[in-house]
């Protein structure tokens, strides 16, 4: 069941949030105006296919995803997405320091569920 554009602001702002990033960098990323992508993130406006499609490959998650505000799937996408760059790496050292972030950010994420 597709979300509400309240719900899927919601989402795309914890996404952003949750990597680290600005709403200038994401508005840059997609090649809208801040205040497009505030509209976004506030519910105001019907997010794009286009900006859809981006937010997607920027966050690692299916755009579906996105959509219906599932978050306990876009939690499985993000960390899909995040060992997926292990193989690309070819030092032990650095897969270790790969795992390590994800098991941070993994903490983190179910530090932060128990809040809300």
């Amino acid at each position: 069941m597709m979300a509400n554009n309240k719900e899927i602001g919601d989402t795309l702002k914890e996404l952003r949030c949750r990597m680290g990033y600005s709403q200038e960098q994401i508005s840059s990323c997609l090649g809208i105006s801040l205040s497009a992508y505030s509209q976004y993130e506030s519910g105001d406006t019907v997010v794009s296919q286009d900006s859809l499609e981006k937010l997607a490959d920027v966050y690692g998650v299916e755009e579906y995803d996105i959509l219906t505000c599932n978050k306990p799937q876009l939690q499985t996408d993000i960390a899909f997405a995040l060992t997926q760059k292990i193989g690309k790496l070819k030092n032990i050292g650095q897969i270790a320091s790969f795992h390590k972030l994800v098991r941070n950010y993994l903490d983190m994420c179910e530090i932060e569920q128990r809040h809300f």
